[in-house]
């Protein structure tokens, strides 16, 4: 079998230190000494574990296995070390995750886990780190291997990205991709999307919900709050995170009430269904977006459940927000009751409403009304400045006669619109969050007044 990574490390000895030729074969690490069969054997696997030390400069100078109970410490260069970390990352858990990153603040969280933004020690790259509680639930691990497999597997450019993974005493670590934006719940509260902005954010979400099922993954609880974007000033560099609930396509296990309250389709209230579970979530979104109102409306979540439940959708209302047919026709197909016959991902890219001629088209149609409006306006403001001039020339007159109303030019008022780029980058809403039962991150002060980018659905689990 040949290996992927190959050097030679050292152990440390009171008297004789000794040399191990270090071998990364697709499923185990071998360490063995010249000549011998290997002494050493690490299965990588999300059940075992290696640490890894830093010295003063925050260089890895070394990594560590339990082997008999005991720590052994192998010795190599950054150069190897580093190799080797990122060879195997999200295969095998990594310990001692103080030893590799800082955490600045408290980014948020949800009912499944906290959110901190950290720094890598040796190249103080900014990471997002989950925080998953082991014992949340009964199969919380089942949960979280599931969930790293699954992240692991998916490689698209509108999925979140997972780094590597960390295991504590009661806290499982997912180091991820730092997204510095707002989520899409966020977004719509404080900005008024036109219909190419909408577009645009459609296209992205549905490439990633093509993605992650090209990779034979379905989320299963796709909302506005799990949909982040990467940079606070632009709708671009959309990504799907929260990947909690993500099972195979193909399991038969865990197909259990799922969701969240008023974006879960109708099957999932059922004991089967497929990933197309994630199209009717995006329907959801989809019609919030272009209505401004969600699908399912009510005053508490047990209202909006049984409504979900029911989704009995009503689509002669969406007359009276004058959508275009193709707005009309993509809501209907992706909101379809029936998932043999609801659209896929694929195929709602190539539905004619991503055609930028048609949107185009419509928003010249309304800039042109607005235009008009305006040269209205100036028509009649400048029908009042000219009486004003002639008062002007006739000043004697106007004075004399006491019965003359005082005339004011009308002011050219502007539209203000408000643009998709917010304003004010501080848009994370603070929260009170329970601390996660850690020792890895005692020195964290909640006095502080960090920004939270706070989750408002709440999953059902």
């Amino acid at each position: 079998m040949e290996s992927q990574l190959k050097f030679i490390c050292i152990r440390q000895h009171m008297f004789l230190d000794q040399k191990y030729i270090l071998l990364l074969l697709p499923n185990k690490i071998t360490l063995s000494q010249f000549g011998k069969e290997p002494k050493y054997i690490i299965e990588l696997k999300l059940s075992n574990f290696i640490s890894w030390q830093l010295n003063h400069q925050n260089q890895i100078v070394s990594f560590g296995i339990i082997w008999n109970r005991i720590e052994k410490l192998f010795h190599s260069t950054q150069e190897d070390l580093m190799k080797l970390r990122f060879a195997i990352r999200n295969q095998i858990m990594f310990k001692t995750v103080h030893q590799l990153y800082r955490p600045l603040s408290l980014l948020g969280g949800s009912n499944q886990d906290e959110l901190y933004l950290c720094s890598d020690l040796i190249d103080n790259k900014q990471y997002e780190i989950k925080c998953h509680a082991k014992n949340q639930f009964e199969d919380s691990m089942y949960r979280i291997y599931n969930e790293i497999q699954c992240l692991t597997k998916i490689k698209s450019d509108y999925v979140q990205n997972l780094h590597e993974v960390f295991t504590g005493e009661n806290t499982v670590y997912l180091i991820q991709e730092y997204l510095e934006g707002v989520n899409l719940n966020e977004l719509v509260k404080r900005v008024t999307l036109d219909k190419t902005q909408i577009q645009m954010i459609m296209k992205q979400l549905l490439n990633a919900v093509r993605d992650i099922h090209f990779h034979n993954i379905m989320h299963r609880d796709i909302k506005p709050t799990a949909i982040v974007f990467q940079n606070k000033d632009s709708i671009e560099g959309l990504k799907l995170t929260d990947f909690h609930l993500s099972i195979p396509i193909d399991s038969k296990l865990n197909q259990r009430e799922y969701g969240t309250p008023g974006y879960a389709a109708p099957e999932q209230f059922k004991d089967n269904y497929n990933e197309k579970v994630d199209i009717f979530s995006v329907g959801c979104i989809f019609f919030k977006l272009v209505t401004k109102r969600d699908l399912f409306h009510g005053k508490t979540t047990n209202e909006i459940l049984k409504l979900n439940r029911i989704c009995n959708i009503d689509f002669q209302i969406l007359q009276i927000y004058k959508l275009n047919q193709n707005e009309f026709n993509l809501l209907k197909d992706l909101l379809e009751l029936d998932p043999e016959k609801r659209i896929s991902a694929e195929q709602a890219l190539a539905h004619p409403y991503f055609n930028n001629e048609i949107i185009q088209e419509e928003q010249l149609m309304n800039k042109q009304k607005s235009q008009s409006a305006q040269i209205q306006l100036e028509r009649s403001n400048g029908v009042f400045q000219t009486q004003t001039n002639n008062f002007e020339k006739n000043i004697e007159e106007f004075l004399v006669d006491q019965e003359l109303p005082n005339i004011c030019a009308i002011p050219n008022f502007k539209v203000l619109m408000k643009d998709s780029i917010l304003q004010n980058p501080q848009v994370r809403k603070k929260s009170k969050l329970k601390k996660s039962e850690t020792q890895e991150y005692p020195q964290l002060n909640f006095l502080n007044h960090y920004q939270v980018r706070k989750s408002v659905h709440q999953t059902i689990v």
